[in-house]
């Protein structure tokens, strides 16, 4: 090789290395090692329901975790189950919870007293699903339609729940009375989750229930319910579960609000693409906070997800469910539930959900 061919060569080189260790060091800047990360504790309620899988996927797929990061942050994820929407709501109004998975109407009733106390205020930021309950009554009742449920004991979640606002509501819109004995029907208040409304139509103490998937799904599976009406026809394209942020969250970590945010949509697209997948990663939580076997888990979410009984739905669009919570919050208002009008500036938090669209479609 000639001396000109050989000063190319070393060059060359010399150009390759300055590349590789700029673009070496370029890294090492732009992803801050873990000493140079900020802790971030992130506090997570949720309830063991088909309704929240977008919730699993966040956390067993670690996507948070990974993705913070990018931004700076060493997360911790700390969950917290709850049987109901209404206990849950209660613990994040203490200040307990930055993120919950939970029904709308838990969100409104603490919203609608927190305005006056000052509590910690929940903001929902996105939807996590639509419809997806069903009434389901005792294996040899004859039900005909809702005149039929006179003098029958009907047994939902605690007032402020989807289930009992959504039974309220269509009882009264056919001209049926509800309370204690002595009404037309009488609606039983169950503290505890579905577990507890799932054994008590078992043993016979109450004739039906309004649950949340997969409840329904159980209940037919045992041979012990079956399914007469579902909350899609009770309450065409009702609201159900949402994604709720406290404010003082959003204040303090407003780009972690709008990650969290943004990786919610991308489960939430998960689900309707990777059924299969969705259903294994189900099936894995489930069974654990049941504590039910995994073959016959997996059955009740091959039923849920594929049959969809429940005519769940798993939108990624806050603005479909606007009109819902907004009606929801005037039967609230007309229930006595909470004592004010509530505004959608109440409720909704736009702006994160609008930057968490806006950086997907970039």
């Amino acid at each position: 090789m000639s001396e000109a061919g050989r000063t190319s060569v070393v060059v060359i080189g010399l150009v390759v290395a300055v590349v590789v260790i700029g673009a070496l060091a370029y890294l090492m800047l732009s992803s801050p090692s873990s000493s140079q990360l900020q802790s971030v504790v992130i506090r997570i309620g949720y309830q063991p329901s088909t309704h929240q899988v977008a919730e699993f996927i966040l956390v067993e797929k670690n996507w948070i975790v990974e993705e913070a990061k990018k931004l700076g942050y060493n997360v911790t994820i700390v969950e917290e189950m709850f049987p109901s929407g209404p206990p849950e709501m209660e613990r994040f109004m203490s200040g307990a919870l930055d993120v919950v998975y939970v029904g709308a109407t838990p969100v409104i009733a603490e919203v609608g007293h927190a305005i006056d106390t000052g509590a910690p205020i929940a903001k929902i930021v996105a939807p996590a699903n639509t419809m997806g309950s069903a009434l389901v009554m005792r294996s040899d009742f004859n039900y005909t339609g809702p005149q039929s449920l006179k003098g029958c004991r009907i047994g939902v979640f605690p007032p402020g729940s989807i289930q009992d606002t959504v039974m309220k509501k269509w009882l009264k819109d056919n001209g049926l009375t509800y309370g204690g004995p002595g009404e037309d029907v009488d609606v039983v208040l169950v503290s505890g989750g579905p577990q507890e409304l799932v054994e008590s139509l078992c043993a016979g103490h109450i004739d039906g229930a309004l649950l949340p998937s997969p409840s329904p799904e159980i209940l037919e599976m045992r041979g012990v319910g079956k399914i007469v009406v579902t909350s899609s026809e009770m309450w065409p394209n009702h609201a159900c579960c949402v994604v709720a942020i406290s404010d003082k969250f959003i204040r303090d970590y407003r780009d972690l609000a709008v990650l969290i945010v943004k990786l919610h949509i991308k489960a939430q697209q998960f689900i309707s693409e990777n059924v299969s997948e969705t259903i294994d990663i189900a099936t894995t939580r489930l069974s654990r906070d049941w504590q039910y076997n995994e073959s016959f888990t997996r059955m009740v979410m091959e039923k849920s997800y594929i049959e969809n009984p429940t005519h769940m739905e798993f939108p990624t669009d806050l603005n479909l469910i606007v009109d819902s919570v907004m009606e929801f919050a005037e039967v609230h208002y007309e229930l006595g539930y909470i004592p004010v009008h509530l505004t959608q500036e109440d409720l909704f938090d736009f702006s994160v959900y609008q930057e968490a669209l806006s950086e997907l479609q970039d």
